[in-house]
């Protein structure tokens, strides 16, 4: 392991990344500022002409939740996966952080890592983030991907996402548990209730026509917590916006369905069309 000092910030590196990631290409970085320590994995090698990939969780889960599609990206694509201070490993120094901080985090994060006019991936709660950013900080953000977006007016309640997300449960793939769990015990139940309810108050269609990055909204077909109303009600509210539905697929489409996820992702990334056919998300040639 190797690492550098420069005044208060310090990173430290390693080849790989945690268990049951892929083994090529990748390393873990941990980068340490005086608000907060940062956990991420990032596969730097992929093809240098096209745009930079990030990938952001959303409640309670870390970038673990990433790490099916990243199976199927990280030999065409940069892809840089952290964990948002307070999830996962990345640790915050300053107490729970509101959506906005997390959005000025992630915006500090971007520019250590010189990543400019990069697309920016997210699942569920983080895709309110991720509109955060991109319209306070637009020179980050060439495209966004928001995958399964929150919040559906008609469940904007605890109550209601509860219920739906028991729904959502057996639709999921199994293996799921396996990252949930874990990243639920190191968030904790305090964090995870108040990142829900700041995700719940949070009026982000008022934000919305100031979001002017490219944007691809996409929906699963199964999905009781973002149902696919709500995908393409929210991709009429944004300016430069198209909304796609994976066919069968639940909530954490990310982990149940990467493969289709990561088609999207990639074609985008290269700057080609994704085709909707009925509304079903197809790869354009």
């Amino acid at each position: 392991m190797s690492g550098r000092l420069t005044g208060k910030r310090a990173w430290t590196w390693a080849p790989g990344v945690d268990p049951g990631w892929p083994g090529r290409f990748w390393i873990t970085e941990r980068y340490d500022d005086d608000d907060a320590r940062w956990h991420a994995r990032i596969s730097d090698s992929g093809e240098r002409t096209v745009r930079p990939v990030v990938l952001i969780h959303g409640l309670i889960v870390s970038g673990s939740y990433f790490r099916p599609v990243a199976n199927f990206l990280d030999d065409h694509l940069r892809l840089y996966v952290p964990d948002l201070p307070g999830f996962g490993r990345s640790v915050s120094h300053t107490g729970i952080w509101t959506l906005e901080r997390l959005a000025t985090g992630l915006a500090r994060w971007l520019d250590v890592h010189g990543l400019r006019d990069a697309m920016l991936v997210s699942n569920s709660l983080g895709c309110q983030v991720l509109t955060m950013l991109a319209e306070r900080r637009p020179d980050l953000v060439h495209t966004l991907v928001l995958v399964a977006p929150t919040m559906d007016p008609t469940a904007a309640s605890i109550p209601r996402l509860m219920l739906r997300g028991l729904i959502d449960v057996p639709r999921e793939t199994s293996s799921l548990w396996r990252v949930w769990l874990p990243d639920l015990v190191r968030a904790g139940p305090r964090r995870g209730f108040l990142t829900l309810h700041w995700g719940i108050a949070d009026r982000q269609e008022e934000r919305f026509p100031r979001v002017l990055a490219k944007v691809i909204v996409v929906g699963g077909e199964y999905d009781p917590i973002v149902p696919p109303e709500w995908v393409r009600a929210m991709a009429a509210m944004l300016p430069n916006a198209r909304a796609l539905i994976i066919p069968k697929a639940p909530h954490a489409m990310n982990y149940s369905n990467p493969r289709e996820l990561a088609r999207i992702i990639r074609v985008a990334a290269l700057d080609r069309n994704v085709k909707a056919r009925g509304d079903r998300a197809t790869r354009s040639r």
